[in-house]
């Protein structure tokens, strides 16, 4: 029996930091990050609870959170022993926090305690989409660890875009990348239902129509509202469908090498779509609703690879790993462990595309040198 989720609960708007105000629990703890604190993005959270509740505020999470802050972030959880959990930030702060609910759990449960928190998600980019998934990305040492359960699902989203008119283009341009990996893996899942592709397609067009706009004047409320909303869309199709090599490959050169994971998965986007034969035809779907040349599938194969080219030059995105200043002998030592990280990824077997060991490394170094 297949499923399709629509969980969890969407607020958006201007107004939407205004439900906080109904939440009436005794403790509530948010997980964050240095910067959300240091920019007071906090007392948006703070000043929108009720006066009554105590608050204590877990800010040590880092860019690509590691397994030693999710188990800090545990302890202080259960020290804490909120009734309610907020994660405020970007795809870091929000996995971090689905983690250290998934590891508490895992403890609770070998207490024989039986509980669950209220858990809201409010993100500060448009990436991830991870305020509406049930997946955690986390690093343990030089490799990317991805989570999945049901325990990590947000019971409320709450998006405003007050939180994006800061953003540097360097984090556009990464976390849109990102939200375009996320809608076109969705798609081209071998997994995916006519659910999940309708909300992937959605989220493609509006990253076509907004992205480059909302990358040059984050200040334009109708391109910044579309893009966190093709974020949130890609996070529903892509939780419903799951994702490919293209993030797999990502999980693993970016914890290797420290490459953001949205530019992770911008460097490779074309070499993954190039070698994913069986799913030719999704990708001339997907030009043909774009509007891009597509009278045939090859045709409409190659004009979405033109497309996401040129919106890589656009953004500033390199073409290679090369470009982008990763040694090769640094990669060259590095190449099995890769293929060992790729393979044992849960994203790796919903790719339309088996490979054998030697087309992955002919396919890594590719990435590398941009040929």
């Amino acid at each position: 029996m297949k499923e399709f989720r629509l969980q969890p609960k969407i607020l958006f708007g201007e107004d939407s930091l205004s439900y906080l105000r109904e939440l009436n629990y005794k403790r509530v703890l948010i997980v964050t990050d240095a910067v959300m604190v240091q920019l007071k993005l906090t007392d948006f959270i703070v000043n929108n609870l009720p006066a009554s509740s105590e608050i204590k505020i877990f800010s040590e999470v880092e860019p690509n959170p590691s397994m030693q802050t999710v188990e800090k972030g545990a302890q202080d959880f259960i020290a804490f022993d909120p009734d309610c959990v907020i994660a405020l930030g970007g795809g870091s702060p929000i996995d971090a926090c689905k983690a250290i609910l998934y590891f508490a759990y895992k403890i609770y449960k070998k207490l024989n305690i039986n509980r669950r928190v209220f858990f809201v998600a409010v993100p500060t980019t448009s990436g991830t989409g991870s305020e509406v998934t049930s997946y955690s990305v986390i690093t343990d040492g030089d490799r990317k660890i991805a989570l999945a359960d049901n325990l990590m699902l947000p019971n409320v989203a709450l998006l405003n875009t007050e939180f994006l008119k800061g953003l540097p283009s360097k984090v556009v341009a990464d976390t849109g990348m990102d939200v375009l990996t996320h809608s076109i893996e969705a798609y081209v899942s071998n997994i995916a239902n006519p659910f999940s592709s309708s909300f992937a397609m959605k989220s493609i067009k509006l990253i076509f129509e907004n992205l480059v706009t909302h990358y040059n004047d984050r200040t334009i409320p109708t391109p910044r509202e579309n893009v966190q909303f093709a974020s949130c869309l890609a996070g529903i199709a892509f939780d419903n469908s799951s994702l490919g090599i293209n993030h797999s490959i990502a999980h693993t050169i970016g914890a290797k090498f420290h490459i953001a994971h949205g530019r992770a998965n911008a460097i490779i986007m074309p070499y993954i779509i190039e070698i994913n034969s069986h799913a030719d035809k999704k990708y001339y779907e997907i030009s043909k609703e774009l509007g891009l040349p597509a009278d045939t599938i090859e045709e409409g194969k190659a004009s979405l690879l033109s497309f996401i080219k040129i919106l890589k030059e656009k953004l500033g995105i390199e073409k290679s790993l090369k470009d982008y200043g990763v040694e090769f002998e640094d990669f060259r030592k590095e190449l099995t462990n890769m293929l060992k990280d790729i393979k044992k990824d849960i994203c790796t077997s919903h790719n339309p595309n088996r490979l054998s060991d030697e087309e992955y490394i002919r396919l890594l170094l590719r990435i590398y040198y941009g040929e």
